[in-house]
């Protein structure tokens, strides 16, 4: 039994502007992967299918007038609570133009929150009047929290100063940087205006701002003076960028503020009868097709043209209607090992894939496909179904986020270098033997956390790093600073680590490499040092070891007289680890750690 004589004669329709597309739904609506509801033209909910159910944690009751445009305990836009009557459905259906791409918060009566993309389509009859429309939306909670989470920590743990603003130069949010810098708390400024940080002779650069901005215009490395809370200046460079709402209005601004007058801080996304389907399947804003199980196209709707850039040949087009397909890192995806042809073939929903479709005129779109075999009565499979999410804007999105990466850790990185030069010159000028240890020992430290942070940077992953790319990275800045005969040599398994590891680590690797050469190698000959970080057995920690052919060392006797090894144990117990040396049958340092 094939998908068309389940839902009939299959053959494309523009989207549909009859009312049958408001009528009760097909049970084939509860086997879609996302959520979809239809509201009359007074805005009571006519259907909704299971998915919406689930996301909205809620089942409203049909036609209530009482519960109008959507069926959400409570529905937030851009951050702020959205009446009924202001609802994206409800201004689809008093303006009659459709909605894509809106994203918006779902509060469930149990108290917790989704994410969702919204795209709303209007219905019209044959005189163009609207007398419905359909809203079918998805879960976006993972991309939005992913992407929230990746911007939180680059904020919170930036050394500059970033702080957003509305239109009137209201200070709408304070990070912890911005608190070191001006000196005021968050609870302190926010609901101020910004003139509270300049003083009196600069309150007439702020309307300028202001009027830029509100044209879309960017300002770049600006360069002013600002007044900290204890009436300080301070000289800042500042940066400062229009922040726009889902629509593309211009809502605020962010700025970051960098302070400039000390270079020596560091860090800174079917089936009841054969016209409803194929009237529905019209009206869902969403690309949608179906194939026969051996996986040739049987149906799509328009908005799988628009995305495909082509119009697919019924009947000869096999798995996807898209003209040639790639993989997100740009290799050639074949159409038959594509993720629907892999649902057909092994009879299963597949989920977590992203793809690139490229049209004929050569344009690409990056999509999330859902692929789900449909089945019949007697369990055998029939076909597919398949929906395309155009996801270009997640993709910018975490473009712009991946741009400020570069740009904060272009400043850390500035920050860290300036401080190892003024380090080094000191280290040259001063006379005191004593004073000129400590600064080598200072600077040190400081290109080993430079190489940690290069590391956690460089990195897609806003909360782990690779244990190999970090132990490359600080070997390498430590082989620097060695004699030409002192060799270091390295070796990771296969690790991912947390963030919050990286600067301890750092620190406790470079002091054992220094311990290395000072008590293990020769003045004469090859040296050869050997650092390790395996997993340990069993335990789900990890041991990181330096070790050398000296003699080793009394650690008893020297930890009393190295500020060195006693700081690799302060640090060691912040790991919640363990500090250990053995002098046979070769010198051997390690933490062990979690």
């Amino acid at each position: 039994m094939s998908v068309a004589e389940v839902v009939g004669d299959l053959q494309f329709f523009p989207f549909a502007r009859s009312s049958m597309a408001l009528d009760a739904p097909p049970a084939f609506l509860d086997m879609l992967p996302v959520a979809i509801y239809a509201c009359d033209a007074d805005g009571r909910i006519l259907w909704f299918n299971n998915r919406a159910v689930e996301i909205w944690g809620r089942a409203p009751p049909i036609g209530d007038a009482a519960e109008r445009f959507c069926g959400s305990y409570r529905l937030y836009c851009d951050g702020q609570r959205t009446p009924r009557h202001e609802t994206p459905m409800a201004a689809v259906l008093r303006t009659g133009d459709p909605v894509r791409s809106v994203e918006a918060e779902v509060e469930r009566p149990d108290g917790s929150r989704a994410w969702i993309m919204v795209h709303i389509e209007p219905i019209k009859d044959d005189s163009g009047r609207v007398i419905g429309a359909i809203n079918c939306f998805h879960d976006n909670t993972p991309v939005h929290e992913s992407a929230t989470q990746r911007l939180a920590t680059i904020v919170e743990t930036s050394d500059d100063a970033i702080i957003s603003k509305n239109l009137d130069g209201i200070i709408q949010t304070w990070n912890k940087g911005a608190e070191r810098i001006f000196g005021y708390r968050a609870e302190e400024v926010i609901g101020q205006p910004v003139t509270i940080l300049m003083p009196p002779e600069r309150f007439d650069e702020e309307p300028g701002i202001l009027a830029r901005l509100r044209r879309g215009e960017r300002i770049d490395h600006y360069e002013t003076v600002r007044r900290r809370k204890d009436g300080t200046l301070v000289d800042i460079s500042l940066t400062v960028s229009p922040v726009r709402d889902n629509s593309g209005r211009i809502i605020g601004a962010s700025k970051i503020a960098r302070d400039i007058s000390a270079q020596t801080r560091a860090e800174a996304a079917l089936r009841d009868s054969e016209r409803h389907l194929q009237d529905l399947l019209a009206a869902i804003p969403a690309a949608i097709y179906t194939t026969d199980a051996d996986g040739t196209i049987t149906y799509y709707n328009e908005a799988a043209v628009e995305l495909a850039g082509r119009r697919p040949t019924i009947g000869s087009d096999k798995w996807c209607v898209t003209w040639k397909l790639y993989w997100p890192d740009g290799t050639p995806l074949p159409h038959d090992q594509c993720p629907m042809a892999l649902a057909l073939k092994e009879g299963r929903p597949i989920r977590g894939k992203e793809a690139v479709a490229e049209r004929p005129d050569g344009t690409r779109i990056p999509f999330i496909p859902f692929p789900t075999p449909l089945y019949d009565s007697s369990g055998k499979l029939i076909g597919a179904i398949n929906m395309l999410v155009d996801v270009s804007e997640r993709k910018q999105a975490e473009t712009q986020q991946r741009v400020l990466l570069l740009e904060l850790n272009h400043r850390v990185k500035n920050n860290m270098q300036m401080l190892q030069s003024l380090l080094y010159t000191a280290t040259r000028q001063t006379q005191n033997p004593e004073a000129r240890k400590v600064l080598e020992d200072a600077a040190s430290r400081i290109a080993a956390m430079a190489a940690a942070q290069r590391v956690l940077y460089s990195t897609t992953d806003a909360t782990r790093f690779s244990a190999g790319e970090f132990l490359e990275a600080v070997c390498q800045s430590a082989q620097q600073t060695f004699a030409p005969n002192v060799k270091v040599v390295w070796q990771a398994d296969p690790a991912e680590l947390s963030n919050d590891v990286a600067m301890p680590l750092a620190l406790i690797l470079n002091e054992l490499l220094t311990n290395a050469v000072k008590y293990g190698c020769r003045a004469r000959g090859e040296n050869a040092i050997r650092v390790e970080l395996t997993k340990a057995d069993g335990e789900g920690g990890f041991v990181l070891s330096v070790e050398d052919d000296g003699p080793g060392f009394d650690l008893q006797a020297v930890k009393a007289q190295s500020s060195g090894l006693r700081l690799v144990q302060l640090l060691a117990r912040q790991l919640h680890g363990e500090f250990d040396a053995i002098s046979k049958p070769r010198s051997r340092c390690s933490v062990r750690f979690r």
